[in-house]
């Protein structure tokens, strides 16, 4: 895990040096194994490292293989021992302890630009030409690691590290009124290019991005196959198998360090990445590791049974396990933000997470999630017609027959298509409620997908081409979010995703995969466990309480004319206590106060901010 800033500009500055000062403190507040900086009359290169793997050497950075290109980024690569491998036969210097940084660098030495088509996992980097001038960048596949960039007074400034532009003058001043409905109307940043700010700008996962003379040139070096081949075994265990071992490099690939935090929900995602993680640390340290899960479980506001299969977990695996009461964070939510972060996502000490994983930088710097498990098996129809357009005509039949006879549910299909013909259901396109100025809603708007050409979040496609994905890696990045820990994602796998996408629907179906393949290592009530739902909203539940109403009335009364032209604001105070309201309360109301809490703070702290 590692912090990176960087200016590129034609006329050595003395304010950049300053500039940069600044910014690697904020970034050496989160990376402080190890330091590092470099500069030329046209580059001034930082970098802070905190460190994640025990299988490596130092990570020092910037780093050069030949006094000439110089890389800094935050980089961790999959199957790293076959990149060793193949880059050995070429530079002597490669060995099993080099680190990922270093790597992707002889890979860029050896393959140029067309090294991001061998390389895959978490990063986000730059790599300087000194002798050419040619700065070049990238993002991963999924977007898992930040890179945010701006271009002005003839500089072009790039990061992974968003706390790390906060004292940059001048760069925060404007906010962009796109990202800023966004955040209003969804509590999210919708936008793959563009964060809040409107001299700040986002480097799209899959994309590279050259800075020449002046110029900036994004490309996108990487999107779904549109030509794949059809995965067809002959039997369920070979899916399994097959499966089984890819999930299983995913978690090591993830987990190079003998103290491990892992999320611990009680579903079968969650707790499927955390039995594979004790089965990888008692292989590869024995007793010698450490590994704490972390649940959250709601006691009042809804009735679930989380918190149960979790201890039920716990016990089977022998770990410990950390529980937390989420109403004890959730009562925070219309509480004044007590630190900044750079974009209104949220109220940290609203949420257990975020006390999760201050409590894991206490032992480890790696925390697991679950995120991914239900888009990744969620069978995208757009497959069918992907093995149609590429010759496979009669491969979709034969699926739909297979899950047919494997589910039965063929006359629940028919009928449903038949009622459909017969009762078109009438389409809303306005999603947006009346509070909300007309004239500043795009059309079609949908808090859920961007635009009508997005896949929605239930499908495997909507991992890399929905920004609900990418802009969760960029909140919980260490650069947004302050705390010294990596929390890492192994269902965004690439090699896993590509696996997926290529299977039919019926190995798919409920997770049917996933389930199979966890049958040694879960108890079976979990595995049999059917997909649950919380029984209610406790957010919503949260909103109906007087003290929070109150306090959400005084916040949106005391916003001045920051909502003048987006929000009537006499509506939205009037459907606070509407009842016809109070079961989405958390979709309408939340956001607006998340906003205006963290303007509150933002402008009150920073005075480069406002």
């Amino acid at each position: 895990m590692s912090g990176f800033i960087g200016i590129i500009s034609s006329q050595p500055q003395e304010t950049n040096t300053a500039l940069l000062d600044l910014s690697a403190i904020a970034i050496a507040s989160c990376c402080d194994d190890y330091t590092g900086s470099w500069h030329s009359h046209q580059a001034d290169l930082r970098f802070g490292w905190l460190k994640t793997s025990e299988d490596t050497a130092e990570e020092h950075l910037p780093f050069s293989v030949d006094e000439n290109l110089r890389i800094v980024g935050d980089v961790r690569l999959d199957n790293r021992i076959a990149l060793v491998t193949e880059l050995g036969a070429f530079f002597e210097a490669i060995n099993s302890s080099t680190p990922d940084s270093y790597l992707l660098l002889y890979a860029y030495k050896h393959w140029g630009e067309d090294c991001l088509q061998h390389i895959a996992g978490d990063f986000a980097f730059a790599i300087w030409n000194e002798q050419t001038g040619n700065l070049f960048c990238a993002r991963d596949h999924f977007g898992l690691i930040p890179f945010y960039y701006a271009s002005y007074e003839k500089r072009f400034l790039f990061t992974n590290f968003y706390h790390a532009l906060k004292d940059i003058p001048d760069l925060m001043s404007e906010l962009s009124d796109d990202v800023l409905q966004d955040y209003l109307r969804s509590g999210q940043n919708k936008r793959f290019d563009q964060t809040i700010y409107k001299k700040i700008k986002k480097l799209p996962p899959a994309h590279k991005l050259i800075y020449e003379d002046g110029e900036t040139y994004i490309s996108r070096y990487w999107e779904i196959p549109s030509h794949m081949e059809p995965i067809r075994y002959k039997t369920t265990k070979e899916y399994v198998s097959h499966f089984y071992n890819l999930f299983e490099q995913s978690i090591k690939d993830r987990t190079r360090s003998n103290k491990i935090a892992s999320s611990l929900s009680g579903g079968m995602d969650s707790s499927s990445i955390t039995a594979i993680a004790k089965k990888v640390l008692n292989e590869n340290y024995g007793d010698n590791h450490t590994l704490v899960s972390f649940n959250i479980a709601y006691t009042q506001l809804v009735s679930e049974k989380e918190g149960y299969f979790a201890m039920l977990i716990s016990r089977h695996l022998n770990i410990p396990i950390e529980q937390y009461i989420a109403e004890d964070y959730v009562k925070n939510v219309a509480q004044p933000l007590t630190t900044w972060i750079p974009e209104p996502a949220g109220v940290p000490s609203a949420t257990a997470e975020s006390q999760i994983l201050s409590d894991t930088t206490t032992f480890s710097r790696i925390y697991l999630t679950g995120f991914g498990g239900d888009p990744l098996f969620e069978f995208e129809p757009l497959s069918h017609r992907r093995l149609s357009m590429q010759g496979y005509w009669l491969q979709p039949f034969l699926d739909n027959l297979i899950f047919y006879k494997t589910f039965g549910h063929l006359i629940r299909t028919i009928g449903q298509k038949i009622r459909k013909l017969i009762k078109k259901e009438p389409i809303n396109n306005d999603k947006t409620p009346f509070w909300f100025n007309s004239s500043s809603v795009p059309d079609r708007y949908s808090p859920i997908k961007p635009n009508k050409d997005t896949p929605s979040m239930r499908s495997n496609f909507s991992m890399t081409e929905n920004p609900y994905w990418s802009w969760l890696f960029e909140t919980s990045h260490p650069g947004f979010t302050g705390k010294k820990v990596k929390v890492r994602q192994p269902f965004f796998t690439l090699d896993l995703y590509l696996f997926i996408l290529a299977l039919p629907p019926h190995v798919l179906y409920q997770k049917s995969l996933l389930r199979m393949s966890m049958i040694p290592y879960l108890p079976g009530e979990v595995i049999r466990r059917p997909k649950t739902l919380l029984f209610g909203n406790p957010l919503s539940q949260n909103l109906k309480k007087q003290e929070i109403q109150d306090r959400l009335e005084e916040i949106i009364t005391q916003s001045g004319d920051f909502l003048a032209g987006k929000i009537d604001v006499p509506n939205l105070l009037a459907a606070i206590r509407d009842p016809v309201y109070a079961d989405m309360s958390y979709t309408y109301f939340l956001p607006v106060s998340h906003v205006l809490l963290w303007k509150n703070y933002t402008f009150n702290n920073f005075t480069n901010l406002k």
